[in-house]
């Protein structure tokens, strides 16, 4: 497969071309949209999701499926991972990473100073008039702001911290964890949270910041705990 060539194995390493890869195409796309270059093209599918004709369920069923990458949500899922034994490790990285993207975004956010998308989201269903829609940031300073997506870049770190573990134990089935991301990155484009672009910067910094974390944290390794034992000492 192409993929298995591009990305030969699921943890990478930090000197790895793949990880390079990422810095570069991060770095290359905030600087075409910090200059503008990408306008005409983010503006054309926010306009496209503008007009899109869509249904009461369809809408009712993507503002369900943008709350799922709310931070709240994903806290959550990090707590969950953490009590259980076996996913100790990931839900420790995981939301130290989660911790980290927001600090992230949070400064990147007024660096750039993308404005969010001019158009506004109107609920077609009643379940979605009366549904609070989570801010993509969680600071005055950097509300007003839309470059990168802080949700995308979160549940990326979830697809790839968690896919690590599924792929240990089925394989290539664990691939279908990524569909993640792109669910969530539809559902904020849709909600006219996002430009394009800051779904797709979104991915690169959430792909980015859950490697740094998962080599340095060794999500390879089981997860150790010292154990003291009140019998082992001698009297």
């Amino acid at each position: 497969m192409i993929l298995a060539q591009f990305w030969p194995r699921w943890l990478v390493d930090l000197h790895s071309p793949q990880f390079i890869g990422l810095i570069m195409a991060f770095s290359g796309l905030t600087a075409l949209v910090a200059s503008g270059l990408t306008t005409q093209l983010d503006d054309a599918i926010s306009k496209y999701f503008k007009i899109l004709l869509v249904s009461e369920s369809v809408d009712t069923t993507l503002v369900i499926l943008a709350s799922l990458g709310d931070i709240f949500t994903l806290v959550i899922v990090a707590i969950i991972l953490t009590i259980i034994r076996r996913t100790r490790k990931a839900g420790v990285i995981f939301l130290t990473s989660i911790v980290i993207i927001v600090i992230t975004t949070m400064y990147i956010k007024p660096l750039v100073a993308r404005p969010l998308p001019p158009y506004k989201y109107e609920p077609i269903s009643r379940i979605t008039k009366n549904f609070v829609i989570e801010a993509d940031s969680v600071v005055p300073f950097a509300r007003g702001f839309s470059y990168p997506s802080n949700h995308v870049a979160s549940i990326t770190a979830l697809a790839y911290i968690a896919g690590f573990e599924l792929n240990r134990k089925f394989g290539r089935s664990a691939m279908f964890i990524w569909a993640l991301p792109m669910i969530i990155s539809v559902s904020r484009l849709y909600l006219m949270q996002h430009h394009f672009t800051d779904v797709v910067a979104g991915f690169f910094l959430g792909l980015i910041i859950s490697v740094i974390l998962s080599n340095l944290m060794h999500l390879d390794q089981p997860f150790l705990m010292s154990r003291f034992h009140g019998n082992d000492s001698v009297a």
